[in-house]
């Protein structure tokens, strides 16, 4: 799990920050919330990992095979996203390519604000569930799950206003290079 949220902040955070030339400033407060959400989930995990079962193991081991999915030999995470939040993505980050980038900020700062969310939701929230954690361990997954969502919409609301046009349209083409038919999932 260590791996995968590494993965995640690689792909969603570090990597499309890089790719925009974000000023030393704005990339401290990526770092700092990277580093912020590794410690909150690497307690939460060290905390529950060592106390699972072999049940637990393996109901969060076929958990994790249905929101990642292999497409083209490489693995990809999944998020289930409807088709109007996509088509409003789609026009947000459309915007931002086309130099249009103060009237991409809202539709941006909505996506990232709900990805986040929905990301949250599918792997962490509702692998959690499926746990059955005791009272202690469950406070400390869902601190460590705060922790995680306070920091990251901190940095949307820090950062991606504070875009310059040129980094608004790469962020644009990154995030719909994101985008990925996938597998439908009907729970």
């Amino acid at each position: 799990m260590a791996m995968f949220v590494d993965e995640a902040l690689a792909a969603f955070m570090i990597k499309p920050a890089e790719l925009s030339g974000l000023s030393p400033a704005l990339m401290r407060v990526i770092v700092f919330t990277t580093d912020t959400i590794t410690k909150a989930s690497q307690e939460a995990i060290r905390s529950t990992a060592k106390k699972l079962n072999v049940a637990q193991n393996r109901d969060i081991a076929e958990y994790m095979d249905k929101v990642r999915y292999q497409l083209d030999g490489r693995w990809h995470i999944c998020l289930p996203i409807d088709d109007a939040f996509a088509e409003r993505a789609r026009q947000g980050f459309e915007l931002a390519i086309d130099g249009k980038r103060q009237q991409a900020m809202p539709l941006m700062l909505d996506y990232f604000h709900r990805i986040t969310d929905i990301a949250l939701k599918w792997y962490f929230e509702d692998p959690l569930q499926l746990l059955r954690l005791g009272p202690i361990l469950r406070k400390v997954a869902d601190v460590g799950v705060a922790t995680t969502r306070k920091a990251t919409h901190a940095m949307i609301d820090n950062v991606i206003p504070k875009l310059n046009d040129e980094q608004a349209k790469v962020t644009g083409e990154y995030t719909l290079g994101l985008f990925k038919e996938g597998p439908a999932h009907n729970d």
